[in-house]
């Protein structure tokens, strides 16, 4: 602790106080999935109003393939995670409350990107008491669909199916950004 405080003070002498108001906003640690250097892939444009690209993926805890078709007729946020992303993590934890929040009215879908395979993925879930389905994509299939080459990303797709939201990255306060949107899908 005393070498963060060190850094943070050191850093703040050689580079000014954004060095450490950027620190206090919490930085986001976003990790590549696949290849490429875009946040999203530039062969995918996925522009709000566009239908939802279809996917099946198994279910971590049953092993059961489950489709996009599976989540619709109410508001869905889809994102992707990885174990040893710090930021998927936070994100993960962050849409468990939402997820407790709206109840029923929503869906939370989580499509795990991990390298490590299933067993990371399973122990990832099972120690964070995730509530919601984890699906499993290691061959990166769905974010490519969606564009995305980083994790965390997300969406939150419509009840009917349409891209309402699109978000990469997560810090703490980005919560606010899924309510407002959910909010506005629920009315």
């Amino acid at each position: 602790m005393r070498k963060l405080y060190a850094i943070l003070i050191a850093s703040a002498l050689f580079f000014g106080p954004a060095t450490i108001s950027s620190y206090a906003a919490g930085p986001t640690s976003m990790v590549t999935i696949g290849e490429g250097d875009d946040l999203f892939g530039e062969d995918v444009e996925l522009k709000l109003g566009d239908p939802a690209p279809e996917f099946s993926l198994p279910n971590l805890s049953t092993d059961k393939m489950e489709s996009l078709n599976d989540f619709i007729g109410k508001p869905t946020i889809l994102f992707f995670i990885q174990s040893a992303c710090y930021s998927c993590l936070q994100e993960a934890k962050a849409l468990q409350e939402v997820k407790r929040a709206y109840g029923d009215k929503i869906n939370v879908v989580a499509v795990g990107v991990d390298l490590l395979g299933k067993p990371m993925l399973v122990s990832w879930a099972a120690h964070n008491n995730i509530n919601y389905p984890v699906l499993l994509d290691p061959i990166f299939s769905v974010p490519e669909k969606y564009g995305f080459s980083y994790t965390p990303s997300s969406v939150i797709i419509d009840k009917d199916g349409k891209i309402a939201f699109i978000h990469a990255g997560f810090r703490p306060d980005d919560v606010r950004y899924f309510e407002e949107k959910l909010d506005e899908l629920l009315k």
